[in-house]
This record gives structure tokens, C-alpha cells and sequence, in this order.
């Protein structure tokens, strides 16, 4: 069942009940991330062994200090960051303890809608970028869920997405209304130490959890919740947050409701069908789903080019530049490179050996298009690498080529900014560059080459993933 998740439409679970809605969205991460878990785990960069801090070395604040160049230094004198222990959490009451039960302030009179997001942050980013599109097509107020860490890093915790995008401006423009579960079910600090607790126990009975925690009606869509398990970050943020899914079968479809079939529905031109379609389904009987004929182009100039990052995010990204490339004070020109190295090699090991150069393109290919993009703009302007390659090897060639890899453990990243901090710098860097060179199978990469587009109207390079055939750039 699990090459039902790839799917070549988003796929919808809208079951309504007491006036909202829980959906679950996914995307053709097939077709947009060659890499269908996983693109952007976040932190970026959870561990480097090379230009650690030496003893006792202080991260920089971007805030006060930008002149003296950090030091790289061997990877003994790095100062090892303490083991995360199963129960520290002094909010965490004895298991007899009397807690009370969470409350959810929705109000009756209005009409919610939400959904269960999946794999990693760039992923996620996605799954609140199309819930926001369905939100505008049924007129709903969009309960979106925090960012959620997964199976990828070492953290059992969520953040807002507020704390990187600016709501106020966003809704402003598109008119959606946009509240989120960290104030619609607010949680104490008890509450949410037991919410922890039962995600690092998984699937391990938590009697002071079970008395807590409420069902969560959500609908059985390509098997979710039925034949297809939910994924860790489903599981994780329903844990957190004391819910616990109950899953159903959809709605009674209405007679006169047209239902398609995936073939006619996929045609391109079909671009005066409603937005959301019933199709019948050989495992759900019929589903609902969300029909894009330009292959996100609608949802993204509907919603996705709105989506701006808080001042915070694009000043502390502006510092860090500055700091590695001292040259961009002038003007802020650069050219960004990301580079996916990572996990993606287990999504690709069963390819050709032409298909993974596809997957992990080599170093000397991002040069030639390093190349080609100051030819382009006639100016020799500095490179910044975006990356999470922990490959000594890399770090050595790029630092060979004068290239700035960006390393967070060196800055004080997480600190100002929280634990997806470092991801949500990067892709402001890449967002703003002069020239971006993305990596052909990220997500990544590919959302950053919508922002390019629609922000600045400019279009993004790939560097050759075959000794014949280069990446047309982005249109």
C-alpha cells in the first residue's frame, strides 16, 4: 500500500463534524521530490565534523558580533553536546497525578478546517500550503499545525510556523483566515510534558495519556488510517497535542456530485473543472481531492508566493551572508547553491548509475554551473552553500573553490530562532540570491525555485546530472 501515497493529485480527508474538519494532505512527491520522504529535515545541519568551535569558544551572536572570521579547527576540541535522556522534564507529573484534561477553544459558529501533516519540513510546508488553497475553495477558517519534527533528527518537540511567516500579511492578501492549534488547543506545560512523553514511547500504553487525550475524527483517504498506518509525524503530532485519531469512512457522496477518473481528470487542459472532484476509488469506494491542472501553479499563485518570511528570519539570513562573505555588505549579491546530499542516496541506490548521478550530482558539476552563472552576470560574486552534507570530503572541495558552506553548529541559529531555524535561514538565502543553483530531485530546491519566480522573477539554474543532458532552468 505504500505506493498509494504517491499520488498524482493532493489527496483530501475532509470529514465535518461539530462545524470542522480534520484533513489529511499529501502531494506527488514522485513528480516534485525524487526523494518522496523526506527533503528538508530540519535542523539542516543536526551534526558536522568539520570547523567545529574549539573549548570553551563562544557561538557568535549575529546581533553584536560580524568582524572576526571563525576559526576551523580539529573536530577533538569540538565541545560534544549532551545526550538528550529519555525523562528530564521536571513538567512531567507522577503517573498518578491528577492533570487536567486539555481544552479546545473552537467556536461553535464557525466552520474549521485542518489536516495531518507528513514527512519533513519542506514536505509540511507543502501540506499547509494546499490545506490554505482547499481553505479558500470551501470558505473555512485553517487550523494549521505546528512544524513537527521527525524521524530525521533527534528532537521530540514542534514550532510554530508563525514564528518564521508573517500570518498577518498572508491573510491580508489572501484573505484566509488562519489560526493555529498551539492556540486553539492550548496546553500547559504539564500537559504538554505528557504529550512528549507518550511520542518518545510510541506505541507503548501511557495510562495518564489515555485519560487525557481526545478522539480526533479524521477520514480514511488512499488508506490512511486503515490499510496505510500513519507515518512519525502524523503519529508525533497527534501524541503532542493528546489526540488520538479516529479514523471514518467519507461522506455519503451527493447523486448529482460528477466523479472522474484519474486519467480525464489529469489531462492538462481540463482547466474549467471545479477545484475539488470526487473520484471513486478501488480502496476508499470514492474519495474527494484537489484538482491543480497546472501542477501547483495554481495553489502556489494563490497561496504559496504569499507565504513571506518574517523580517527575523531574512535579517538574521543577511547577517550569516555577510559574516561568510564579508563582500555581499556592499550590494547582498550572491549566488546560492544547494546542494542534497544527506539520506537521499538510500531513495536512490536502486537506480542506474546514470539515474543517481541524478540524485548525487558531483561537486565538479555545481562548478560548471557556478561558472555559467557569473558568465551569465558578469560578475565573479561569491558562492554560499546550503547543505546537509557531513561528507569531509565535500566540506574540503568547497572550501578549495572558495565557496561559504553555511554551518549553523558554528552560530547561534538554533538559539535565536528555535530548531527549524537553520532550515528556514537557508531557504531564505536561497530565496533571495542573485543565482540559484538547486539540486534537480529536492523539494527543497524546487520551493525555492517557485519563490525565485514569483519573487523576484528570476529563474533557477541545475547543475548537469548527466554526462548528455543538462536541466532546462526554471521557466
Amino acid at each position: 500500500m505504500s505506493g498509494l501515497r504517491t499520488r498524482k493529485y493532493v489527496t483530501l480527508v475532509a470529514m465535518l463534524f461539530a462545524s470542522w474538519s480534520i484533513v489529511h494532505i499529501t502531494v506527488n512527491l514522485r513528480r516534485q521530490d525524487a526523494s518522496h520522504h523526506n527533503d528538508m529535515s530540519s535542523p539542516s545541519y543536526p551534526h558536522h565534523s568539520l570547523s567545529p568551535a574549539p573549548t570553551g569558544y563562544r557561538k557568535p551572536s549575529l546581533d553584536h558580533a560580524l568582524s572576526p572570521p571563525l576559526r576551523q579547527v580539529s573536530p577533538s576540541n569540538h565541545p560534544q553536546k549532551p545526550a538528550q535522556t529519555k525523562d528530564k522534564d521536571p513538567d512531567l507529573p507522577p503517573p498518578d497525578a491528577h492533570v487536567l484534561p486539555p481544552i479546545t477553544t473552537l467556536k461553535p459558529s464557525h466552520k474549521y478546517l485542518s489536516y495531518m501533516t507528513y514527512a519533513g519540513l519542506t514536505n509540511q510546508f507543502m501540506a499547509l500550503e494546499n490545506a490554505a488553497y482547499i481553505a479558500t475553495r470551501l470558505n473555512r477558517t485553517l487550523i494549521v499545525p505546528p512544524i513537527i519534527t521527525n524521524s530525521h533528527d533527534r528532537h521530540n518537540s514542534n514550532q510554530r510556523w508563525s514564528e518564521f511567516f508573517d500570518f498577518d500579511r498572508f491573510t491580508e492578501a489572501t484573505g484566509i483566515r488562519v489560526v493555529e492549534w498551539n492556540d486553539m488547543r492550548p496546553l500547559t506545560d504539564q500537559q504538554a510534558a505528557i504529550g512528549k512523553h507518550q511520542a518518545r514511547l510510541g506505541t507503548r500504553s501511557y495510562p495518564l495519556w489515555n485519560s487525557l487525550a481526545e478522539n480526533l475524527t479524521c477520514q480514511v483517504i488512499y488508506g490512511f488510517g486503515d490499510s496505510e498506518r500513519l507515518h512519525t509525524t502524523e503519529n508525533t503530532f497527534a501524541r503532542q497535542f493528546l489526540f488520538k485519531p479516529v479514523f471514518v469512512r467519507p461522506p455519503h457522496r451527493d447523486p448529482k456530485t460528477p466523479v472522474f477518473d484519474r486519467i480525464s481528470i489529469g489531462a492538462k487542459d481540463n482547466t474549467n473543472m471545479e477545484d475539488v472532484v470526487t473520484f471513486e476509488d478501488l480502496v476508499d469506494r470514492h474519495t474527494f481531492k484537489l484538482k491543480d491542472p497546472r501542477g501547483r501553479g495554481g495553489s502556489w499563485d494563490v497561496i504559496g508566493r504569499h507565504l513571506h518570511f518574517l523580517p527575523k528570519v531574512t535579517d538574521f539570513a543577511t547577517k550569516l551572508i555577510q559574516h561568510r562573505a564579508p563582500e555581499t555588505i556592499k550590494d547582498g549579491r550572491y549566488i546560492a547553491i544547494h546542494l542534497r546530499r544527506g539520506d537521499i542516496w538510500q531513495k536512490c541506490r536502486d537506480l542506474s548509475e546514470e539515474e543517481m548521478m541524478a540524485c548525487i550530482t558531483p561537486l565538479g558539476h555545481y562548478a560548471e554551473a557556478v561558472d555559467k552563472a557569473r558568465e551569465s552576470i558578469g560578475e565573479h560574486l561569491p558562492v554560499i552553500v546550503t547543505t546537509d552534507s557531513q561528507d569531509e570530503k565535500d566540506h574540503v572541495t568547497m572550501a578549495r573553490m572558495g565557496w561559504k558552506r553555511l554551518n549553523h553548529d558554528m552560530y547561534t541559529t538554533e538559539q535565536e530562532l528555535g530548531i527549524f531555524g537553520a532550515a528556514m535561514v537557508d531557504a531564505s538565502i536561497l530565496a533571495h540570491a542573485e543565482v540559484m543553483i538547486g539540486t534537480y530531485v529536492s523539494s527543497m530546491s524546487r520551493v525555492a525555485a517557485w519563490r525565485q519566480r514569483s519573487w523576484h522573477k528570476r529563474p533557477v539554474m541545475y547543475p548537469r546530472t548527466s554526462p548528455s543532458w543538462t536541466p532546462a532552468p526554471e521557466q
